[in-house]
């Protein structure tokens, strides 16, 4: 087996697994146990992290690498023909539109779901204060609202990687 088919299967199992995530937590999972409330939510959602986020991070990493390495192999020589195929443009805008999703995911959907476990570790025993309540519902609308932006994200991506298979 080539090295070339095994960087494209580990692409392939790593983008199976980043966006599966996203096809069912954001539309799925998550609306499910919001609509139960923060005393199922949060056990759940404490409960999965701690293993989803290094995975997601594994296969984040084993996906942009892997595209990279793939993309270097098919235009060794060539790279110039990235701006000036249809197949290099697809690259391109899958790799921006991959870094904007990194981006959100680790610079706002992470930090902001770290503040809400450790304001709900504080809290953990007693009622929380309605400033408490205020801030884990901001932090909350934030995680929502930002995982929607990554799986339209995703969907875009896929879509881009689908239409370079035929440019």
């Amino acid at each position: 087996m080539s090295i070339l088919a095994i960087l494209r299967i580990l692409h392939i199992l790593s983008g199976v697994f980043v966006a599966g995530y996203y096809f069912l937590m954001v539309p799925i999972v998550m609306p499910r146990l919001k609509r139960l409330g923060p005393a199922i939510q949060d056990p759940v959602m404490q409960a999965l992290m701690p293993i989803l986020t290094p995975v997601m991070a594994t296969s984040v990493i084993l996906l942009l690498g892997t595209g990279i390495a793939m993309t270097l192999i098919l235009r060794q020589g060539a790279l110039d023909t990235l701006f000036t195929t249809g197949w290099g443009w697809a690259m391109i805008i899958g790799l921006v539109l991959f870094v904007v999703a990194l981006v959100v995911a680790y610079g706002f959907i992470v930090p902001a779901g770290l503040r809400m476990e450790k304001l709900g570790r504080s809290i953990q025993g007693r009622p929380p204060t309605p400033e408490e309540v205020q801030q884990l519902g901001r932090l909350a609308t934030r995680v929502e609202t930002l995982s929607w932006v990554n799986f339209v994200l995703v969907i875009v991506i896929l879509l881009d990687m689908l239409i370079a298979r035929y440019l």
